[in-house]
């Protein structure tokens, strides 16, 4: 009998691996035992156990599912679990002959398309046929390609180890006489997340598992996307994309994030509630932090994928043919996180998705012009804030920005009461580049860049607004079109409205007067002539003081019009008969009752109490306290202008005498000013 053993010897540290025993022609020796034995007449019994002998001689290196020591993985066999679901073998990927690169991977077994789920050596191809799987003598996973040796598991042993690849996809190797799992594949994922399978962090050891995606459909190499968990502890995973720092360094930046566990899915992947083919599992303790999911359905196969598009997928097959995208995130550009990098907002609807802010200007025109726009923006001119000197007697102001989406990472001023206290508080800070507030959530700032900004549509309940420090610079010059001249948003039209009525309002102060004094005339003529004229009701109740009538005027019914109403103007008259307790309401600090009931819901109540503050300071008693028409435009148009705080309307009160030291009438936010009064009643 002429057997052959062939031995591969590693070079790796010196040390020389063992890689199995090959058994050559075995039909062909055991052609030659039969003859030989009927040549000696042995028994048919002799004959028996000498072929069950050999027959098991045949078979002692057949692969099942597992690899012993002794036994070697060629590029022309394989194993396959248990139950028929995954093989583990070596492979070549993409078209036939498209590459040489060979591959040791697990795939599905019965899908029709070879599918990958897991490859072990995608930084280390090779393309040497004779490369081989086996078991060292120390017990360690290894591949053998020629005189080098790559190790997959690094683990200290008896030396009496198994390799194991399960029905989940899982390789494991294991200890025999114990039984426990000494290393695994499932630890090191490539871009597949299968069923059972953890993304997340382990506290212990700080060990990751993240999902790495191929760099092209023929080459499983790393790519430049991955996904993995905040390690900050946020319970949010984030799609990273890499990007060449510099010829010799490489960094990353958060590409798109699934939102935080909120208990059933993760915020901004709700389609992971609309499924019925797994479970969604997130466990978060002091030893580790992962995702993970089980299937409900076992007739149904499916994997979680981080694609080579920069797409999170999640794909099913029922009859191992062609997979089906079950859900895919981000769907849309504005959807990746922070697109258009820091103090760019993104726009899904515009032809151009990225705008810079108002007094920003894309941190590089190439290539921003170019479709990159991850670089962001950066200020046209620097802020005052810190700085003794002036530009030309401004100071750094703030910008509204509306119905956006807030930017991330805001930090919370919960000892912060008021907008105005909230304003002071980003005011006095020189890294505060923005601040929100409400009464609902009270005050958040924002320090150094705005990330992750979208615009969206004037009729979204989820749009919201902040305030932007922009230089001293951007507001000068206005009228020569070098400064901010509008913001970047569309305001809520029901507060459209609200301007339309102001200046309605004060468009009737300075009208109604002078056609008082026409009508003074056209009245006294009339009575010269003796003419029976038909009289507006209205009119005797806007007659000038000079216009002194001892008859208001008579009907073509000869009645007698009273004129005791003393109101100056078709604004008070309007606010006095559409709700006499409307001084009271602003006094007392609800001012927001004014509103008409038929305007329903204004997303801010902020400007709706600016827009009452306007129209009670159209009906001031004292002239030197009411707004001028340009005064009353550059209040609407800017919501920069401080307002003056109304005093006791005329209609509320009997006359008074003017007061000589009437507040100014506009003012402007400014960084350094500390006595800043706000919307407050006197």
């Amino acid at each position: 009998m002429d057997f052959t053993t062939r031995k591969r010897v590693s070079g790796r540290h010196g040390e020389n691996y063992v890689t199995g025993t090959y058994l050559v022609g075995y039909s062909t020796y055991l052609e030659e035992f039969v003859n030989f034995t009927n040549n000696l007449r042995m028994t048919n019994f002799a004959h028996l156990v000498f072929l069950l002998i050999f027959s098991f001689l045949l078979f002692a290196n057949a692969l099942t599912d597992t690899i012993l020591q002794g036994q070697s993985l060629t590029t022309s066999t394989s194993i396959t679990s248990s139950g028929n679901k995954f093989e583990l073998g070596f492979f070549t990927p993409g078209q036939e002959n498209s590459t040489k690169n060979s591959y040791l991977g697990v795939w599905y077994k019965r899908v029709l398309k070879k599918t990958v789920v897991w490859v072990a050596n995608r930084d280390n191809p090779f393309t040497d046929s004779t490369a081989v799987l086996t078991i060292a003598a120390d017990g360690n996973l290894v591949i053998v390609v020629g005189r080098v040796s790559y190790m997959l598991s690094n683990i200290s042993s008896s030396g009496n180890t198994s390799a194991t690849l399960l029905d989940s996809g899982n390789l494991v190797l294991n200890d025999r006489r114990s039984g426990d799992i000494l290393w695994q594949s499932f630890d090191y994922p490539t871009d597949t997340l299968l069923p059972e399978m953890k993304i997340g962090y382990n506290k212990r050891n700080g060990k990751a598992w993240s999902l790495l995606a191929w760099k092209s459909k023929e080459d499983p190499g790393p790519g430049v996307f991955s996904f993995e968990l905040d390690p900050q502890g946020t319970n949010q995973f984030f799609i990273l994309k890499e990007f060449q720092m510099s010829k010799q360094k490489k960094g990353f930046q958060k590409y798109w994030t699934t939102g935080t566990w909120n208990g059933q899915v993760f915020t901004l992947v709700p389609e992971m509630a609309m499924n019925y083919f797994y479970s969604n599992i997130y466990v978060s303790n002091e030893n580790e932090s992962y995702y993970t999911c089980s299937m409900k359905n076992p007739l149904v196969t499916a994997r979680l994928v981080m694609d080579i598009s920069g797409q999170l997928q999640v794909l099913t097959t029922r009859d191992e043919g062609e997979w089906d995208v079950l859900w895919a995130q981000p769907w849309a550009q504005c959807d990746v996180y922070a697109y258009c990098g820091a103090f760019g907002t993104c726009n899904q609807r515009a032809t151009l998705f990225c705008q810079c802010f108002p007094g920003f200007q894309p941190n590089s025109v190439g290539s921003w012009n170019a479709g990159n726009m991850s670089g962001g923006c950066v200020r046209k001119g620097p802020l005052q804030c810190g700085n003794d000197i002036v530009a030309n007697g401004q100071k750094d102001q703030f910008q509204r920005i509306s119905q956006v989406t807030l930017p991330d990472n805001s930090i919370v001023l919960s000892q912060v009461r008021s907008a105005g206290d909230c304003q002071s508080a980003c005011f006095s800070n020189c890294s505060c580049s923005a601040y929100t507030y409400d009464s609902s959530n009270g005050c958040s700032i924002w320090r150094e860049e705005l990330l992750n900004v979208k615009q969206l549509k004037d009729d979204d309940a989820n749009g919201r607004d902040f305030f932007l420090k922009l230089a001293a610079s951007e507001f000068l010059s206005e009228g020569k079109g070098n400064g901010i001249v509008k913001a970047i948003y569309t305001a809520d039209p029901r507060i459209k409205r609200w301007k339309w009525i102001i200046v309605a309002l004060a468009l009737s102060m300075a009208l109604l007067p002078a056609l008082s004094f026409f009508y003074c005339l056209w009245r006294r003529k009339s009575q010269n002539k003796g003419d029976d004229l038909v009289l507006f009701d209205l009119g005797t109740s806007i007659g000038a003081a000079n216009c002194n009538l001892n008859e208001a005027g008579k009907s073509h019914t000869g009645k007698k019009k009273e004129a005791d109403l003393p109101l100056f103007s078709f604004a008070s008259m309007l606010i006095a008969l559409s709700s006499t307790q409307a001084w009271d309401l602003w006094k007392s600090g609800r001012g927001e009752g004014i509103k008409d009931p038929v305007l329903q819901d204004i997303s801010s109540t902020n400007m709706l109490l600016r827009y009452v503050n306007i129209a009670l300071l159209c009906v001031q008693e004292s002239a030197a306290d009411r707004p001028t028409m340009t005064d009353i435009v550059s209040m609407l148009s800017n919501e920069l202008v401080l307002l003056a705080s109304p005093k006791q309307p005329a209609f509320s009160t009997s006359g008074s005498v003017p007061d000589q030291n009437s507040s100014k009438r506009l003012e402007i936010y400014s960084i350094n000013d500390v006595t800043v009064s706000i919307l407050e009643a006197r």
